[in-house]
């Protein structure tokens, strides 16, 4: 159904325009919205209702076709290096004793993160990525 053809009188150029600019930034989000309720023919666009205002007023990028947006990167490795590489080495030096982490290795850790000053990032900022690094699959 296409209504573009059949313009009520007060639908002017700048309508025209408007629409243009949002219009498949809404049917991103069309698309998304099937898929979330399970309704044929929806795909799996990574799209949300902040994705669509960004993409709608030109801020964000529309990606071609029915490809999705790009995963969100929250931080960066720079970031969580040193907590996940201090995690992962206290896991190999201590993991014997403790192979899993509990309330005594992070008592422990966040003894030795705050005795050590580490770049002034408090230990309930970086104790996730430091459990990361802990409990990471490749560790013995």
């Amino acid at each position: 159904m296409h209504t573009t053809d059949q313009r009520p009188k007060w639908f002017t150029e700048e309508h025209v325009t408007a629409w243009d600019r949002i219009k498949e930034a809404v049917r991103r989000d069309w698309e998304q919205t099937k898929h979330d309720l399970h309704l044929p023919g929806g795909h799996e666009l990574n799209q949300n209702a902040s994705d669509t205002f960004k993409q709608a007023a030109g801020k964000e990028n529309i990606p071609l076709d029915d490809r999705p947006n790009p995963p969100k990167v929250i931080g960066s490795w720079d970031d969580v290096e040193l907590p996940i590489g201090y995690g992962y080495g206290a896991h190999r030096n201590f993991g014997a004793e403790h192979p899993r982490w509990d309330d005594s290795v992070d008592a422990a850790l966040r003894r030795d993160w705050d005795a050590m000053g580490k770049r002034g990032e408090s230990w309930d900022k970086v104790q996730p990525w430091v459990r990361y690094g802990y409990e990471y699959r490749d560790n013995p």
